[in-house]
C-alpha cells in the first residue's frame, strides 16, 4: 500500500489535503502539534471510511523532535510515496520589531523539518520507488511586502530548498513547489474583510483548497512531469502590495 504524509494535517489546507490523498487510496500518516486532538478525530473520520490513518505528534520547532519524527516515520511506514510539507507558523512581525527567536522557530519549521523529512525518505526509499514531495509555499514569495517578516523568511528558505532538489535532477524524488494565494481567513481578517479581500484578487475569488489538490492529484498522475514551482493563487502575486492585504 502507498502511504502519504501530510504535515499540519489536523485542519484548513492540511486536511483538504488530507481527505483528497485518501480517496486515491493512499495510506494516510497525519502529522500535528498542538491540533494533535483534530488530528485523531479525522484519523477517526477516515478510518470510519475505510482509510488506514495514523497521527504521528511532534513540534517542528524543536530540532530533536524533527529527528525523532523522521525516525518513526520511516521505521514504520518507509518512505513515503507522497509528501506535503504543509506545517507552518503564521506569526505577525515586522522588519525592526522582529524576534530571533520567531525567526529560528520560522526556519526550524518551514525548512528544517521538510529538510529532514525529505532526506529521511531519500535513504529510506528502495531504489526502484518513486516520491513526489510538495511544499506548500506562499505566493507572495513572488511579491514580496515586508508583513509576516519571520513567516516569510522560512516560506524563502524552503523555496530555495525546494528549487535545489528541482536542480538535482533526481527523477525518483520529485519536489514541487505550490504557492497558494488567499484561502482562509487569517491574523487580524473578519469574515467580513475576508470577502472583501478576496474580491481584490483578479479573479474576484479566495483560492479554492480544491485547487491545491487538484494540482497535487494531475502531478500525481503525470509521473513523468518535472517538478516546478506553482502559483495557484488567482493572480493575486502580479498584484503590486506594499502590504499584506490584512494591513492594506
Amino acid at each position: 500500500m502507498k502511504t502519504a504524509l501530510v504535515t499540519g494535517a489536523a485542519s484548513r489546507l492540511g486536511e483538504r489535503i488530507a481527505h483528497f490523498l485518501a480517496g486515491r487510496n493512499f495510506r494516510i500518516v497525519l502529522h500535528a502539534n498542538r491540533s494533535a486532538d483534530k488530528a485523531r478525530l479525522l484519523a477517526r473520520d477516515l478510518a470510519e471510511k475505510g482509510v488506514e490513518t495514523h497521527v504521528l505528534t511532534a513540534d517542528f520547532a524543536d530540532r530533536t523532535a524533527i529527528a525523532h519524527f523522521c525516525g518513526e516515520l520511516t521505521a514504520r511506514f518507509g518512505a513515503p510515496e507522497v509528501i506535503v510539507n504543509n506545517a507552518s507558523v503564521f506569526e505577525h512581525d515586522f522588519p525592526g520589531q522582529a524576534d530571533p527567536e520567531k525567526l529560528a522557530v520560522s526556519l526550524s519549521v518551514h525548512a528544517l523539518a521538510p529538510f529532514s523529512i525529505i532526506e529521511a525518505a531519500a535513504r529510506a526509499k528502495k531504489p526502484e520507488a518513486a516520491i513526489s514531495v510538495f511544499n506548500i509555499l506562499d505566493h507572495k514569495l513572488l511579491n514580496l511586502n515586508p508583513d509576516y517578516y519571520s513567516y516569510t523568511l522560512g516560506k524563502s528558505a524552503l523555496m530555495a530548498l525546494t528549487e535545489m532538489w528541482r536542480r538535482a535532477e533526481r527523477p525518483d524524488i520529485r519536489v514541487f513547489g505550490l504557492l497558494p494565494g488567499l484561502m482562509f481567513s487569517s491574523g487580524p481578517q473578519t469574515e467580513e474583510r475576508f470577502t472583501a479581500d478576496s474580491a481584490k484578487i483578479p479573479t474576484g475569488r479566495a483560492t479554492p483548497a480544491e485547487d491545491i489538490c487538484a494540482a497535487i492529484g494531475f502531478f500525481l498522475d503525470h509521473p513523468d512531469m518535472p517538478a516546478q514551482l506553482l502559483p495557484i493563487d488567482g493572480g493575486e502575486h502580479l498584484l503590486p502590495r506594499r502590504r499584506d492585504v490584512a494591513f492594506e
